[in-house]
């Protein structure tokens, strides 16, 4: 039952006139109320076109009232730019978004872009029309359209909306013209000399065309065929060179203001084709899907005019994909595929547990001097940092850090590969080279990190006559791994953050190494290649782009574990940090500290809660990680039980693949 039919009956009554609050009476009607979900303003929008089809006369008072609006109020800003990013930065479309949110602008009922906003001014109102679809919208247009072919209040109507849709056009192209020649996207794309950028050149003929059509009787599908045909192969042009500016970012570094400016040229491309694709259309052939298309896309950016997320998820696209990306080569390191590699890793990992046994002492001795919070702080963010630095430039591997980077790999994977099965069957077989990766990295780390601390601690007693922790805070020790008596697994839990954002600034400034030219510039420095040598300079320059990433990562990682516990205490929060290699360390300064004197069953209590800090390190960091890498690609994923099957049904046939690698890699892979 529609609620509106009173509304309806009373259309076809009333003559025409610029009042359109009628309208903004008949989408509230079919907006989903309190309690209802968006299928209840489908059923409502179902009911409204059944009625229209049974009542000839209603249609076509609709008709006449609807198109009747378009006669003396402009659209080409709405056709424009709603929906199409027109800001010229991040930052300049945050000042705006956050200025109309706290200042609301006022409509103008002269203008569709206004109009537009108080017919749909709720942001939910984008789902029930995209739950609508557009085969539905495309039927309801059709409607309307049909019925107001022999009423001149509604073609006159048509011609002002076909007029205005043409100025649209005018002011999409000169904009795609600007986008294409600005210094940015030239960095990347130069037109040979005997050849005219393709954003130039569209502009032209399409200004062209919209000059010809402008003044044509007949359909505007008939005007100059020829022009229409090359307007098409020029944007085709326009898109290949997008992409391939995509592409050499993907690999020389991008920026967020470069992603800014591929997406409003993609944008833009993209409003071109559908306007003319309206009015362009056959006889034979109405453009009633092309407009419900439109009109979706419109509702779509109306709702998100003023959201701040849309514009950051939007404009940090291909930044995500590049630090994921950058996360994802260096993810290949963290996979063994054969025995030797698995060795390697285990190897690696160890001498990261020995030299962690060292900063767990520093940082007890770093405590025990009580200085001031800040300053504690900065000398443990100084422990953490020199020693992580010092763990990646000995090629040394903390286990934990593994996930943000796997994660990004699994999601390559899960990209590079349409077949489904076969992409299960891969992603089986890299979680089974993860699987097995993750635990011989904690177990080297682990079995390294605990005897060197606990030697340490001997050693220590036995030079000084006292142990490094007193009984007081030997049992503080043991009581913050304690699994449900302490906070140690959400401590945890913020420690994965942090190895998750660490993972995210060590991609971010890889791809900043890159697209500044970092190393090159290096490389040319006078002062330098006089001070090494220019062979050394080179080197130097090398090193830098490999490695200038996983060093601000790990100063950073630093840093944020450090300043963790003092944020907590200046804004009054229970906040710290577990790590499972520190955590391990400290039990043994505690089992010294204490004298052994500790109940065999408390200590398996601690033991526990030292792995449960390893999943939730583990599990956090690679959750948060895969995340960002899924949406940064774009990818859809479904299928969960299915791959569940696989995966179990690989175990089942070798579950030795999860805990040890086969004898040579190229078994494994077939």
């Amino acid at each position: 039952m529609l609620k509106n039919e009173r509304l309806l009956a009373w259309l076809v009554q009333r003559e025409t006139s610029a009042d359109y609050t009628w309208l903004i009476e008949l989408i509230d009607g079919l907006r989903p109320g309190a309690g209802e979900d968006e299928q209840a303003a489908v059923q409502r929008l179902d009911a409204l076109i059944e009625r229209l089809l049974a009542s000839p006369d209603l249609a076509r008072a609709l008709a006449r009232h609807l198109l009747g609006l378009f006669r003396d109020r402009r659209a080409r800003h709405l056709l424009s730019e709603t929906g199409v990013i027109l800001e010229t930065g991040f930052f300049a479309g945050l000042v705006n978004r956050l200025g109309r949110r706290l200042l609301p602008r006022v409509p103008d009922g002269q203008l569709w872009l206004d109009i537009l906003g108080e017919l749909f001014h709720r942001r939910t109102d984008v789902r029930w029309v995209t739950a609508a679809g557009d085969a539905r919208l495309s039927r309801l247009i059709g409607i309307i359209m049909r019925a107001g072919e022999d009423q001149p209040e509604a073609q006159s109507g048509m011609a002002q909306l076909r007029a205005e849709a043409l100025e649209a056009l005018r002011l999409l192209t000169h904009r795609l013209a600007a986008l294409g020649i600005e210094p940015m996207l030239m960095r990347y794309y130069a037109p040979p000399r005997e050849l005219d950028s393709p954003f130039m050149a569209q502009a032209a003929e399409l200004l062209a065309w919209c000059q010809a059509a402008q003044s044509a009787q007949q359909p505007l599908c008939d005007v100059d065929p020829p022009s229409f045909l090359h307007v098409g192969v020029l944007l085709d042009q326009c898109d290949q060179v997008l992409l391939r500016v995509r592409r050499m970012a993907h690999e020389q570094g991008t920026s967020v203001a470069l992603t800014h400016l591929i997406l409003q040229a993609g944008e833009s491309v993209g409003r071109i084709r559908l306007l003319l694709a309206i009015l362009c259309a056959p006889a034979e052939a109405p453009p009633h899907e092309a407009s419900a298309r439109l009109l979706t896309r419109l509702v779509e950016g109306e709702c998100a005019r003023d959201s701040i997320a849309d514009l950051f998820t939007r404009s940090t696209d291909l930044l995500a994909l590049q630090v994921t990306e950058n996360a994802s080569r260096t993810g290949e390191h963290y996979v063994t595929t054969d025995r030797r590699e698995y060795w390697s890793m285990a190897r690696s990992a160890m001498g990261a547990g020995a030299i962690v046994g060292v900063m767990a002492l520093a940082k007890i001795l770093i405590a025990g001097l009580h200085l001031p919070p800040f300053w504690e702080a900065l000398g443990f963010s100084l422990n953490y940092a020199a020693g992580f630095v010092l763990i990646h430039l000995l090629h040394f591997t903390v286990a934990t850090k593994q996930p943000a980077m796997t994660a990004a790999r699994i999601a390559a994977v899960i990209s590079e590969d349409r077949d489904r099965k076969r992409s299960f069957e891969g992603l089986a077989a890299l979680t089974a080279q993860i699987t097995r990766t993750q635990l011989i990295a904690i177990v080297g780390n682990v079995a390294l990190a605990f005897p060197v601390a606990l030697l340490i601690a001997v050693a220590w007693v036995q030079v000084t006559g006292g142990a490094v922790t007193d009984p007081a805070k030997s049992a503080k020790l043991l009581a913050d791994v304690h699994p449900w008596h302490s906070a140690a697994l959400p401590h945890a839990a913020i420690a994965g953050v942090c190895l998750y954002l660490s993972g995210i600034i060590s991609g971010f400034y890889d791809n900043r190494c890159v697209y500044s030219g970092i190393p090159e510039r290096l490389a040319r420095l006078g002062w330098l290649q006089r001070l090494l040598g220019e062979r050394r300079c080179l080197a130097m320059a090398a090193y830098v782009e490999h490695n200038l990433g996983a060093i601000a990562g790990n100063i950073a990682f630093g840093f944020m574990l450090g300043f963790v516990g003092f944020f907590g205490q200046i804004l009054g929060l229970p906040l710290d940090i577990r790590h499972v290699t520190f955590s391990a360390a400290n039990i043994a300064y505690a089992l010294v500290g204490t004298g052994f004197a500790v109940d065999p069953g408390y200590l398996a209590v601690c033991v526990a809660g030292v792995l449960l800090v390893a999943l939730t390190n583990l599990g956090v960091s690679f959750a948060l990680a895969f995340n960002t890498a899924v949406k940064a690609r774009r990818l859809r994923l479904n299928g969960g039980r299915e791959f569940a099957r696989t995966l179990w049904a690989q175990f089942r046939s070798t579950p030795r693949q999860f805990f040890l690698p086969p004898r040579n890699a190229p078994n494994e892979a077939s």
